[in-house]
């Protein structure tokens, strides 16, 4: 059997004749090597698929890894984070167990000079000013709260700014109490002699000598002979010795221009130039110079110029 192939040309028609095994041959020829290049195709994919596949795990893999790099770093972050925190915190507290080591002295130095404030002033320790004892609290109860950190840093600065201004004050006080005390003592009010009463008052009186009316510059303190003549004030002696018409005398200048004379002693009991305390014994009562009898002349002079020693003198007495 042959087949038979017929071309038109320009030369005519042109036949090809093929035998029947050369087209089967050909035929087979070409289911075989479709059959090879179609197992060779998936053979490829197979192979490609599996590649593709490796590669994809390994993709992935890399990316597990840069995201359990990320979180790694972003722990490691959060950790330094939570130590800053935590640094800050206790530095915060640590400030804060200072301002409180602080606030506790400020109020044993405030607790301290109001018990020296007690004293000077001479209030009853058992009384609303003793510091040794809290102060009593109380009220209604209410729902309690905790306080915010800043709320409390505020409070804490309210205490502290309260007790240094009570401490200010309480200094303030304690200065004016002491000049106060320390006036006191200048102030010519202490009575001179014990026991003693006036027999003779400041002022224009009859004179026992002449019977004649005559200013007194001072009072008259009866007493005892030998009795003490005590300072009415603190004060610097400036005179000790005889003069006439008073006889033993002594002179005490007082802060103030402030002058106390202290005259007809029987002895003297200190020298010039001497510091004297209030209510210390500077002579005995005598009955020297131009006396009648014991009992000691007083006299209270302000800025060189006599006054009525009574009117200080009438607070003690």
């Amino acid at each position: 059997m042959r087949l038979v192939i017929q071309t038109d040309s320009a030369e005519g028609d042109k036949r090809i004749r093929l035998s029947l095994g050369v087209v089967v041959f050909v035929v087979c020829l070409s289911i075989m090597l479709s059959g090879a290049i179609g197992l060779v195709a998936f053979r490829v994919n197979v192979f490609l698929s599996k590649d593709m596949d490796s590669v994809l795990d390994d993709v992935r893999v890399v990316d597990l890894r840069e995201q359990l790099g990320e979180r790694r770093w972003d722990l490691v972050d959060r950790k330094e984070e939570i130590s800053d925190a935590r640094d800050e915190i206790q530095n915060r507290i640590d400030g804060l167990a200072v301002t409180l080591g602080e606030i506790q002295a400020q109020m044993f130095r405030v607790n301290a000079l109001g018990q020296r404030l007690t004293e000077v002033s001479g209030f009853d320790s058992g009384s609303e000013f003793d510091f040794t004892v809290k102060p009593g609290v109380g009220g209604i109860s209410s729902v309690a709260e905790s306080y915010e950190y800043p709320e409390f840093l505020a409070r804490l600065d309210d205490v502290a700014m309260r007790l240094q201004h009570d401490e200010n004050r309480l200094a303030v006080l304690e200065s004016l109490l002491l000049d106060s005390k320390i006036t006191r003592t200048m102030f010519p009010d202490a009575w001179p002699v014990d026991g003693g009463w006036m027999s003779s008052l400041f002022g224009y009186r009859t004179d026992p000598f002449t019977g004649k009316k005559a200013f007194h510059g001072g009072v008259d303190i009866a007493g005892r002979t030998g009795s003490a003549i005590q300072a009415a004030a603190a004060g610097v002696v400036t005179y000790s010795g005889r003069k006439p018409g008073y006889g033993m005398l002594v002179k005490l200048q007082h802060a103030g221009n402030y002058t106390t004379v202290y005259a007809h002693a029987a002895s003297l009991l200190v020298n010039v130039g001497d510091k004297i305390k209030k209510g210390q014994a500077i002579a005995t009562v005598g009955s020297t110079g131009r006396s009648t009898g014991p009992h000691l002349h007083f006299e209270v002079l302000q800025n060189s110029k006599r006054v009525d020693p009574k009117k200080f003198l009438g607070a003690s007495k």
